[in-house]
């Protein structure tokens, strides 16, 4: 399904690092991640395609593009002091939106980064990811 497109994938997180991220992201009144987003971090720690961003466990350094992909810890701390994030966390982003799950309503959103209000929610990891790779195809 997604081999036509340039995604990036990055190493695989280890059980630490989820943890640490966990650990931290609870600390800020964030929620902890979904066991299903979990999973995806075991695969990869992180992707990068067509200006969609799903954060990992630690941060990625670009040499060759000079970068540094954010992690989940950068990301969020963003966040901190709004409200509207509580028992939330973004996971991450795509052109001006933002990707969050919803700890109270369990569920994930693609949000307008601005406003907030919700373009698109899932029930699922698995079915955002798809409706995320439809429509950077199209």
């Amino acid at each position: 399904m997604t081999e036509s497109l340039p995604i990036i994938y990055f190493p695989p997180t280890i059980a630490k690092e989820l943890e640490e991220a966990n650990t931290w992201l609870l600390m800020q009144k964030f929620c902890a991640l979904p066991e299903e987003y979990q999973n995806f971090l075991y695969n990869s720690n992180g992707l990068s395609c067509n200006g969609l961003e799903l954060y990992g466990s630690c941060a990625h350094y670009r040499d060759t593009k000079n970068y540094k992909f954010p992690s989940l810890q950068d990301i969020n701390h963003n966040f901190i002091n709004y409200r509207f994030f509580k028992d939330k966390v973004t996971i991450g982003s795509w052109n001006e939106s933002l990707i969050y799950y919803d700890k109270r309503g369990n569920y994930y959103a693609l949000a307008d980064r601005i406003n907030l209000r919700s373009r698109y929610e899932a029930e699922s990891f698995d079915k955002l990811f798809n409706y995320l790779i439809e429509i950077i195809k199209s």
